[in-house]
């Protein structure tokens, strides 16, 4: 009985392991888009500033889980963008986003 529960023990703790390990480098930044360009997005976090994050071609975009291109990210969207920590700045590897609701009068 023993050797079962240390078994399981040291699987889970394996497991949970590798779940960290996958995001390594990676932060994510979360927030209100306030500018965006083909190579530059530009964030109201939720903590009160103002990110810029760096695009490129290798960035993926995707909205209610499904894969889009970055023209359809807009002002407004509301996005949670996995980046890496870069020398020159914050890189996007991936953005999801949803758009805002217009407001009824």
């Amino acid at each position: 009985m023993m050797i079962v529960r240390f078994t399981v023990c040291m699987l889970v703790l394996f497991v949970s392991l590798l779940g960290a390990r996958a995001h390594e480098g990676h932060t994510h930044v979360m927030g209100t888009v306030t500018e965006v360009s083909d190579s530059q997005l530009v964030v109201f976090n939720t903590s009160g500033q103002t990110v810029a994050i760096h695009l490129d071609r290798d960035t993926r975009y995707r909205t209610t889980g499904v894969a889009t291109s970055s023209a359809t990210v807009r002002v407004g969207d509301r996005v949670v963008v996995e980046v890496m920590e870069q020398a020159n700045g914050l890189r996007a590897a991936e953005v999801r986003y949803a758009t805002v609701a217009p407001r009824m009068p």
